[in-house]
């Protein structure tokens, strides 16, 4: 149970980086496009809900094998995902430079 918890901190702190990046490209970098701000930080919030929520609802509790494998893939989705954030985070910080 303690490694649940640890896992959901974890997703929190990182998800909650990412908002705190994108706010301040969107308040602090000037011509940053508001609304693809905004749209980011709905899909990084909304991202940090549906993975806490698959965290908490295990798939196979009583099966090691597949507790395992949920998990792996559950880790696997949560770096693509702040991959993808990340990348578009980089994508607002160029609109700026251009």
């Amino acid at each position: 149970m303690a490694s649940r918890k640890n896992f959901k901190k974890a997703i929190a702190s990182v998800m909650g980086e990412l908002f705190v990046e994108a706010m301040v490209c969107k308040m602090y970098m000037p011509g940053v496009d508001g609304e693809k701000a905004d749209a980011l930080m709905s899909r990084i919030l909304d991202s940090q809900a549906d993975l806490i929520t698959r965290v908490s609802h295990t798939d196979g509790k009583d099966n090691r094998a597949l507790v395992r494998k949920y998990y792996k893939e559950l880790r696997a989705d949560l770096e693509k995902e702040v991959e993808a954030v990340m990348a578009e985070i980089g994508e607002l910080s160029k609109t700026k430079e251009a």
